[in-house]
């Protein structure tokens, strides 16, 4: 299903690209594109499948600038995760801006090993590297303290983290199933 989803929206890449403006498409430009481009089984993969036609034709009715700012988005976010997968590294290096640290695989990885729900940011004045206190879990002090917020935007923006707040509105920095699904995959 995943390697179906990632062909289709390259596909649906490659296909806005050769258009321009911001003019409406409809589905069935992109069927008949499809066939001439000799992807027979993906065009009878989508039209056998009544939400994935329907989910095709909502993305072409908001306009091919829509379009392509969302496959960017799509496009970077998977070289990101890319960029620490065994083998297909140097691909995804080749085209995305920025990776994931090691800093913060390394929190990840600790989250996964001892099942943290999530952590908390320490106050501790007395540190001078950033603490961050697992739950359940050990304290992990940041080794790259200067870029510790741009791995956590970096986390949260991918979806590897989801921020919510305590009591006392502190946030809690929660682990989530695509954190987890990556941790497992890379390591």
């Amino acid at each position: 299903m995943v390697a179906e989803f990632a062909t289709i929206v390259g596909l649906l890449s490659a296909f806005s690209s050769g258009r321009t403006g911001n003019k409406q498409i409809e589905l069935n430009e992109f069927l008949v594109w499809l066939m001439e481009h000799n992807h027979e089984d993906i065009k009878q993969a989508i039209e056998a499948n009544h939400a994935t036609t329907l989910s095709i034709q909502t993305i072409f009715n908001r306009g091919l600038v829509d379009v392509h700012e969302k496959l960017d988005t799509i496009s970077e976010c998977l070289a990101i995760l890319a960029s620490r997968s065994d083998g297909i590294e140097g691909l995804a290096l080749a085209y995305v801006k920025e990776a994931i640290s090691d800093q913060a695989l390394d929190i990840l990885k600790l989250m996964e090993e001892n099942d943290s729900e999530f952590f908390l940011l320490s106050n501790a004045t007395s540190d001078i590297k950033q603490r961050i206190v697992l739950c359940p879990g050990p304290n992990f002090l940041c080794n790259e303290t200067r870029f510790f917020q741009d791995d956590l935007q970096l986390m949260l923006g991918l979806g590897l983290l989801v921020v919510r707040y305590n009591s006392r509105g502190n946030p809690l920095y929660c682990y989530t199933r695509a954190a987890s699904k990556l941790v497992r995959s890379i390591v």
